[in-house]
């Protein structure tokens, strides 16, 4: 504590000047033939007059200094799972022994920190804030934690560490305590690996900002050598697999409590009829106490089916939790690969609706290369991976020179289609002749003829080429015509109640023109003009099957509303370079995620139908029903139906509470499938799906200190550490030291005349000394 001086203007020296005239004036202007007491008692009056002044002209300020911890907040977090009502040692469970330490904790804290805001939050599934106080009335607080459900299905540690962070975003937080039996038990989406909760990883966010974490770990202690548990993790939901393909599967083996002892993994194949194959089996051998090891097996797909594929890993002796010992996926087996790799030079139109109508199919898998035109410094481009043979099904070439691809990677191209790769050319400015393709490999794969005089440069025409070029894609429109009846060309659609043909559609804007077409076995026009040029050949080379289009511009069919026969089109020449033409012009598709879920959970589901819904049979709806694993049959209601484009309807639907087990969700038109009036099936759709038992919280009923620990341990730099539950005075004596390093210097300054008692006693005495020494000198007879 200190004086000091605050003058006016900032300037003592001018101060005591005024402070001097001011006196001056008042001791030396008397009236005249005052002597003796008279002036005594006038000069007195004036002194204290004099006096005010100078106290508002010095303003002297009393000046002290304090250290004060600074505003910072608690973070108490509670376990409010279903595993709290497990037992601890001896009868006391574990939500009593968790209250018992928070109210330990809370008395201790209680009135010894003004600055101090204590925030408690419950954690389960999710973090949530039970209350919040300063510590006079932490002891409130922490008896309203009794009243607290504690039935919680999951356990996330991550999350009230999360909630905690946003906190500190508001509040510096001088630390958090978190009172669980470290039991994790918790699911997220499958196969993201960013929404896994990873207790360890929030807890070094939490000591990257310099807060400890006080883990308080509940219920018996159990050393992590006597505890042994096997599991399965993080195996994908669902897989869509191609018969014959080998395909990738990978997930996690989870172990503790074995050490350098062999543990046998497999992979078995279950289908709807409920017979078993082994597809791979592996051994993992652990090197430490707690491991998760990474697994990716190849396997085979076997014939078109739905099946279920589970993984699993042996059972020891001493496992007390065996659920989490295998893990299903569900995986749809269709016919045939799908795999099409579409390179494109110019971004036209007709690639941004020839990928819509592709990608509205399953089972086409569609990877689209662009390749600009104002790369042509850096042709060819490396493609060679994509080329490489059996890399894809189907290759599209769009509006793309030679020249972007390169004489080697064509040759590359060529040998893949000899090896049974299927190769479909568009028309276009760069294509063809005009592409430079007359003397590469591929002139030889070609069903068509081409010129090598009509060859353009890279980049686009200018406008001399288009007029005087005899082969102008952009200038001259056709009218498409079939030529002979074939699988791709045979097109059932319909658009307003009537049926599409050939004659209805737009005519092409424009078209290439060849110098004819290539005679060989299996060659044959598909499409042609009026006047019988060739505007779309197929034919074969090696193994592979190949098209040629003249065109570019089947977008026209779509823009006038004729999507169904466009998108039917293409199917139909994808499955023709598939060797399997199609067949089936209606189906039903069945969308349901997630596929593995709690009792408590109810998913939605999405039925699609397509095709030509025109001829369908008065009164032929979409129905939905449950085949319960006992045998049982449940009926879903569906929603009414909408319209989701050209000849398609959608219906969705919510599943109701079901038991435990392995279910399957048909939906069927008509309730038993229906046929349309030219007689064709429509093929019910069938889903399978796991109900998960919600009750792994009271089965999990070893508890997990050492996860507590490495919580604690992540943040020890900034002072984290482990506490019994009997040691909350300890914890206490912890938090009040943090609290004292963690202070501020308060600054408090008392200046003479800014608040009203001392400014108004200043003006009393101002006044007062100058008013009496007025009214003396009236009564003397000296004013």
């Amino acid at each position: 504590m200190s004086w000091s001086l605050d003058p006016i203007y900032d300037s003592l020296p001018i101060a005591l000047l005024l402070v001097g005239l001011i006196v001056a004036m008042l001791f030396t202007i008397l009236p005249p033939g005052v002597s003796g007491r008279r002036r005594q008692s006038l000069l007195l009056l004036r002194g204290l007059a004099s006096v005010a002044l100078a106290l508002v002209l010095l303003r002297p300020a009393l000046v002290r200094s304090d250290n004060r911890p600074a505003a910072a907040t608690l973070a108490i977090a509670i376990d409010t799972s279903a595993s709290m009502s497990l037992p601890s040692d001896g009868s006391e469970s574990r939500w009593d022994q968790q209250r018992r330490a928070l109210e330990r904790l809370a008395g201790g804290l209680s009135d010894s920190d003004q600055a101090l805001q204590v925030v408690v939050m419950g954690f389960d599934t999710s973090a949530n804030v039970i209350g919040e106080s300063g510590t006079s009335e932490l002891e409130t607080l922490a008896s309203r934690v009794g009243t607290v459900e504690h039935s919680g299905k999951e356990t996330d540690l991550s999350s009230p560490l999360l909630m905690a962070m946003n906190r500190g975003r508001n509040s510096p937080l001088t630390g958090v305590a978190v009172l669980s039996d470290g039991t994790q038990v918790t699911q997220r989406t499958e196969g993201d690996e960013s929404s896994q909760p990873d207790p360890r990883r929030e807890a070094r966010l939490v000591g990257a900002m310099g807060v400890p974490i006080w883990t308080i770990p509940l219920g018996p202690p159990a050393e992590a050598s006597r505890q042994i548990d096997l599991a399965i993790e993080s195996l994908p939901e669902t897989f869509r697999m191609f018969t014959g393909n080998e395909s990738s599967v990978s997930f996690d083996v989870r172990t503790r409590g074995i050490v350098q002892s062999p543990a046998k993994v497999s992979l078995q194949w279950i289908d709807s009829a409920g017979q078993t194959a082994i597809a791979a089996t592996r051994t993992v051998t652990p090197d430490s106490m707690e491991q998760t090891i990474a697994i990716e097996v190849p396997v085979l797909a076997p014939k078109p089916g739905q099946y279920r594929l589970v993984a699993s890993v042996e059972t020891r002796s001493g496992e007390t939790i065996t659920d989490n010992n295998s893990q299903v996926a569900f995986v749809d087996v269709r016919e045939g690969g799908g795999r099409v790799l579409y390179v494109e030079g110019t971004p036209r139109l007709e690639q941004k609706d020839l990928r819509w109508a592709l990608g509205r199919f399953l089972d086409l898998e569609l990877t689209y290369r662009w390749i600009p035109r104002d790369t042509v410094g850096a042709w060819p481009i490396d493609l060679a991976d994509d080329f490489s043979r059996g890399r894809y099904d189907v290759v599209i070439l769009g509006d793309l020179h030679s020249a972007a691809l390169g004489n080697a990677q064509l040759q590359e191209l060529a040998d893949s289609v000899g090896e049974g790769t299927a190769l479909i050319m568009l028309g276009g400015e760069h294509t063809y002749s005009r592409g430079g393709y007359a003397t590469t490999p591929l002139a030889s794969v070609l069903p068509v003829q081409l010129d090598d005089r009509q060859r353009q440069t890279p980049g686009p025409l200018s406008a001399s080429d288009r007029l005087t070029s005899g082969a102008d894609p952009t200038r001259q429109s056709v009218s498409l015509q079939p030529a002979d009846p074939h699988p791709i060309t045979s097109i059932q659609a319909s658009h307003q109640g009537s049926p599409i043909s050939w004659s209805s559609l737009p005519p092409m804007p424009g078209a290439n023109r060849w110098p004819g077409v290539r005679v060989a076995p299996g060659v044959q026009v598909l499409l042609q003009t009026a006047s019988d040029e060739p505007m779309m050949v197929v034919g074969e080379y090696g193994r592979g099957r190949v098209a040629a289009l003249a065109f570019d511009s089947t977008w026209t069919w779509r823009r006038a509303g004729l999507g169904d026969f466009h998108r039917r089109f293409w199917r139909q020449l994808i499955l023709w370079s598939l060797a399997r033409e199609d067949s089936s012009q209606q189906a039903i598709q069945l969308e349901l995620s997630p596929r593995r879920f709690v009792a408590t959970e109810a998913p939605s589901f999405t039925a699609t139908m397509q095709g030509d819904l025109s001829s369908l049979p008065n009164g032929a709806s979409l129905q939905a029903e449950v085949n319960l694993a006992s045998g049982d049959t449940i009926v879903v209601p569906m929603s009414s139906t909408t319209s989701t484009g050209e000849s398609s309807v959608s219906l969705t639907g919510q599943l109701p509470p079901m038991p435990a087990g392995f279910h399957r969700l048909r939906v069927a038109a008509g309730g038993q499938g229906a046929s349309s009036e030219s007689g064709e099936t429509i093929e019910p759709a069938e889903v399978a799906f796991q109900v998960l038992d919600d009750t792994r919280e009271l089965t999990a009923s070893a508890t997990d200190h050492a996860l507590l620990r490495q919580m604690a341990s992540a943040t020890s730099g900034a002072g984290g550490q482990v506490f019994d539950p009997d040691q909350m005075d300890d914890l206490v004596e912890l938090i009040q030291s943090r609290r004292t390093e963690s202070t501020r210097t308060v600054i408090e300054k008392f200046r003479l005349g800014d608040g009203p008692l001392s400014g108004w006693l200043i003006f009393l005495l101002f006044a007062g000394a100058l008013s009496v020494e007025w009214f003396l000198r009236r009564q003397w007879g000296l004013a």
